[in-house]
């Protein structure tokens, strides 16, 4: 009994040292890097033909989302788009936020998330357009939260949270879709509004668009995602 005890003992630790220093479904070996005053995430994109640094992360139960780069007046955009469906499309990067902390971008929901379901719950935690990130301080220490656009409860600038996990609210509503929008974020403010600690640096910038909760169907449309300096 003792052998099987100290066994199990054995396997609980091993599964939390992994949990905490297993790598990154993201990280690719080739991240971006900072290079002068701005880094363009879009350009030069073909969803086609996925190039090295991008990760199309797709989850075991559920069907995919369709990220494809397309023509929105003669603009190379890229269209997300769900059907009960959920996915993140990301790139690998390695930016420290005292280079280039501030994130701006351009987007545009063309088919919200149509659903009675408490947007504030994880059984309605779906919506049209998200950004994902990642981040990590000097000590290892990492940190993730997501950037949404609501679908009916919350106001830009709100926090959505569920369980330990933060959601900034930078946009959203019915009455605002089918409109373009100009966004920007001190990603050093939303680091220190989720608990980050230390000099942080971007590891990961994603899209997220999910329907999969209400089983719900959502179009959006970003373009202009740009890292700078200010």
């Amino acid at each position: 009994m003792k052998k099987i005890l100290l066994i199990l003992v054995l396997i609980t630790v091993a599964a939390a040292v992994y949990w905490k220093t297993r790598p990154s479904p993201f990280d690719t070996g080739d991240q971006l890097l900072a290079s002068g005053d701005s880094v363009a995430l879009l350009a030069g994109l073909n969803t086609e033909e996925l190039p090295s640094g991008w990760v199309h992360r797709k989850f075991m139960t559920v069907s995919p989302a369709d990220y494809q780069m397309v023509e929105d007046d003669g603009k190379s955009v890229l269209r997300c788009s769900t059907d009960n469906s959920a996915s993140i499309f990301a790139r690998d990067t390695a930016i420290p936020l005292d280079t280039l902390p501030m994130l701006s971008w351009r987007w545009k929901v063309t088919q919200p998330i149509d659903s009675d379901v408490d947007e504030a719950t994880h059984e309605g935690d779906d919506h049209p357009v998200r950004f994902y990130l990642t981040f990590s301080n000097e000590n290892g220490e990492r940190r993730s939260m997501e950037i949404i656009w609501s679908n009916k409860k919350y106001a830009s600038g709100d926090y959505k949270i569920i369980g330990n996990f933060y959601h900034y609210v930078a946009n959203g509503l019915n009455s605002n879709v089918g409109k373009w929008f100009d966004q920007k974020v001190d990603l050093r403010q939303l680091y220190k509004d989720i608990g980050g600690t230390g000099t942080a640096t971007l590891e990961t910038l994603g899209f997220f668009c999910d329907s999969d909760e209400t089983a719900a169907k959502s179009e959006a449309l970003v373009s202009d995602v740009v890292l700078s300096a200010n």
